[in-house]
């Protein structure tokens, strides 16, 4: 395996785990020790979200569908979504032999993809584990630790996490997030050409609200969706809503979200290019929601967060964030404080970023271009 070139393979499902790889799959096809086979499934194939299939392949012409979709908004279609994926993906493993897979974060698919490769000796290295959040994804994310056969982490606590969890040090490489590679290292639209480009006016404060659902809550989902575009619109600023994901409830917050289209302070996208999404993230005056990148990309940029419900409960994150519930005055008060209190965003000038120095695609792509027998991969026992 050390001398022949290496078939590196990636199964994306979501504009989301997308948009953080993207660089990583970049600097795989730019190796000339490596092969990049890319997999595309899930989310992408749903139109009613933006058929982001169409930006996978304007990157990467030659990725391949795996056609399974999440039918249904309850809890029955994300593990549907599993059980129709599985087997797919598992005819095109053992068809295609991929001598490498790389996951990353806790969506189903990616636990999918770890336990299939897990039984047809396939080894795989996990990006963004050990991160601590709340509901399924945290399980899930576990979960694809244990089956995975090198770490990945984006932070020091996260790689220390992994090792209390009985994985070997030598297996676990702090690399970075992914997504500080595109922040720190790629020019994104300044203001005038992006707010052109979305429709938006250059000269006015605008307020980005990404929430997604809880599977354990996807029959409140309309409520909490509710209570934060009740928040967002109290203001009178412009706001920027970007659909939640294809998870159990989602679908009933875009019902509640699509009743204001008709609202002239707000810009609804189903989906956003990931270098878009950034560039509107870093002129927000202020980010609320529930997202992973709330809490990791919005360090970078110094905007102020407010980080809704108990999605991100524990997650490492800057001083930039401020927790708030599913209660519109709390939620309210918290917008109030980002936009306003001059001695926070004062602060908040200072605050550091945790995530990395924008590396973490050419960390990855050196440890897999150096990787030996897979069998010394596969063959792992828990350390205590």
């Amino acid at each position: 395996m050390l001398n022949k070139i290496k078939k590196i393979a990636y199964v994306t499902g979501s504009r989301a785990d997308f948009g953080l790889m993207t660089p990583v799959l970049k600097a795989i096809k730019c190796s000339k020790k490596l092969r990049l086979k890319l997999y595309a499934t899930g989310e992408h194939l749903l139109t009613e979200f933006g058929a982001t299939i169409k930006q996978v392949q304007r990157e990467f012409a030659d990725v391949s569908r795996i056609e399974a979709t999440f039918k249904q908004d309850d809890r029955a279609g994300m593990a549907g979504f599993a059980a129709e994926f599985l087997p797919k993906l598992t005819a095109a493993l053992k068809e295609d032999q991929p001598d490498f897979m790389l996951t990353l974060g806790d969506r189903a698919e990616m636990l999918c993809v770890a336990t299939a490769c897990l039984y047809l000796g396939i080894p795989t290295g996990h990006i963004h584990g050990g991160e601590k959040t709340f509901t399924v994804d945290e399980l899930a994310r576990h979960a694809i630790t244990k089956l995975s056969s090198l770490h990945f982490p984006a932070t020091p606590e996260s790689a220390q996490r992994i090792i209390k969890m009985g994985e070997e040090p030598r297996r676990v490489k702090v690399v970075g997030a992914p997504a500080m590679d595109v922040i720190l290292k790629e020019k994104l639209s300044d203001r005038p050409e992006l707010f052109q480009q979305l429709g938006l006016k250059p000269e006015k404060k605008v307020i980005l609200l990404t929430l997604h659902p809880l599977p354990e809550e996807w029959q409140r989902a309309d409520r909490q969706i509710k209570a934060s575009l009740a928040a967002v619109k109290s203001f009178g600023l412009e706001v920027a809503v970007i659909y939640p994901h294809a998870d159990p409830g989602g679908r009933k917050m875009i019902k509640q979200i699509n009743r204001e289209k008709n609202n002239q302070h707000f810009h609804i996208f189903s989906s956003l290019p990931h270098r878009q999404f950034l560039a509107l993230a870093r002129q927000a005056a202020v980010w609320v929601g529930n997202s992973s990148a709330a809490m990791i990309e919005s360090a970078a940029f110094k905007v102020p967060v407010v980080n809704v419900g108990q999605r991100q409960t524990g997650r490492q994150r800057g001083a930039n964030v401020i927790d708030a519930n599913y209660n519109r005055k709390t939620i309210v008060r918290a917008i109030e404080k980002s936009l306003y209190d001059r001695e926070y965003l004062r602060k908040l000038k200072k605050t550091t970023n945790p995530w990395g120095d924008g590396r973490a695609g050419l960390r990855i792509v050196k440890v897999l271009e150096r990787l030996e027998n897979s069998e010394k991969l596969l063959k792992k026992q828990i350390t205590y």
